[in-house]
């Protein structure tokens, strides 16, 4: 597993690397303070009824309880948080799971940062629709960073209880225990997991355009699904992913 690292964009704190296929937001350019809505596919947030914490950000490093809750979104009848849901949609638009380096290419910092804060500010942000357009990069390279801004969707105890069952050499009876600990996770906790590994699917039907596999994304995600600066956790991503069709799919 260790030999994997070479090939893969650490995602732990991942370098910035700058964008050359799409422009970059220059240093000191503006975003627009509202969004443009025309023609949306979905009903817009009504960011007066969301019930936002007082004086705390509206979107990165809430509970996961809160980002759902606040959440009017569904993405394939799951329901997912707003940035989940704006991400996801706008990687669709772009047709994002077929392009080389999904997940694992960054984009310019400066305009990641610039995405963060228009979130945290305003809650609700529809990518697809905003100009300038931001590179697919800096939205991939945004989620990830949202899924490590607060809690983690696995806890250190679930991966305790996954790990114990990485052993089991019987897969039907994997499956089945491993079935068993993700229904017992919070609705919430599951739907937006479920919905990850939805979308990570559709990457891997197209890994021969993307360059991905099984075992970068199982590295990449392993620090984002869970708390993993090490690499430990890694194993559980790729039985999740390597059986994705039992767990999430069927």
């Amino acid at each position: 597993m260790c030999n994997l690292t070479r090939d893969i964009v650490s995602n732990e704190n991942p370098p910035e690397l700058p964008r050359q296929t799409q422009p970059a937001f220059a240093s000191g350019s503006a975003f627009p303070k509202s969004i443009s809505t025309n023609t949306p596919t979905q009903p817009q947030s009504d960011r007066s009824t969301l019930g936002y914490p007082e004086g705390q950000s509206k979107c990165f490093g809430l509970t996961i309880k809160q980002s759902s809750q606040m959440s009017p979104f569904f993405y394939k009848d799951l329901k997912v948080p707003i940035i989940m849901y704006r991400c996801f949609t706008f990687l669709d638009q772009e047709t994002g799971y077929d392009k080389v380096g999904i997940f694992r290419l960054s984009s310019v910092k400066s305009e990641i940062n610039k995405l963060e804060e228009m979130f945290n500010i305003q809650g609700d942000v529809d990518l697809i629709h905003l100009d300038p357009k931001p590179s697919l990069h800096a939205v991939t390279t945004l989620f990830k960073r949202w899924l490590r801004s607060g809690e983690r969707i696995l806890n250190d105890e679930d991966c305790k209880q996954l790990s114990s069952l990485i052993k089991l050499s019987d897969v039907p009876i994997k499956i089945r225990e491993f079935n068993s600990v993700l229904k017992a996770l919070p609705s919430e906790n599951y739907q937006i997991l479920k919905c990850l590994f939805i979308y990570l699917d559709k990457v891997l039907q197209y890994r021969e355009q993307n360059k991905n596999s099984i075992e970068s994304l199982a590295m990449l995600f392993s620090a984002n699904v869970t708390n993993d600066p090490t690499g430990q956790h890694v194993p559980i991503l790729t039985e999740l992913l390597v059986n994705r069709e039992a767990y999430f799919l069927s």
